[in-house]
């Protein structure tokens, strides 16, 4: 939320990976190419219940209100100084507070500069 208004906060969340050491490295890599079209993503999104990682969120109606936002209103982690996932840092605020290390205001202050 923002004196605007509420924000969009666009995290993409794309983990895959294929071994250096890979006898066929090229062909894992290439394979990654094929999964990570939008069409593809959009599909797996679809598949597993989640929202896709793409711009196009027609396909699903749970999360089509989120495609007609305007580019104004969305917002890239990396802007606000969040380079790694939100909930890690929830996570990381919960603990610290849970273990009494800090305030509530205090781990909303340090919110985004918590590392594991």
């Amino acid at each position: 939320m923002s004196d605007e208004g509420s924000v969009f906060l666009d995290m993409s969340n794309l983990q895959f990976s294929v071994n250096k050491d890979s006898a066929e490295k090229d062909m894992a890599n290439e394979f990654m190419r094929f999964l990570i079209t939008p069409r593809e993503l959009n599909r797996m999104a679809q598949n597993k219940g989640l929202m896709s990682p793409t711009k196009d969120l027609s396909f699903n109606s749970i999360y089509a209100a989120f495609g007609d936002i305007p580019e104004s209103r969305i917002l890239s982690p990396e802007v606000i100084g969040l380079t790694d996932d939100a909930v890690i840092q929830l996570r990381m605020a919960v603990y610290f507070v849970g273990k009494g290390e800090m305030t509530i205001d205090e781990a909303i202050a340090g919110y985004g500069t918590f590392s594991q």
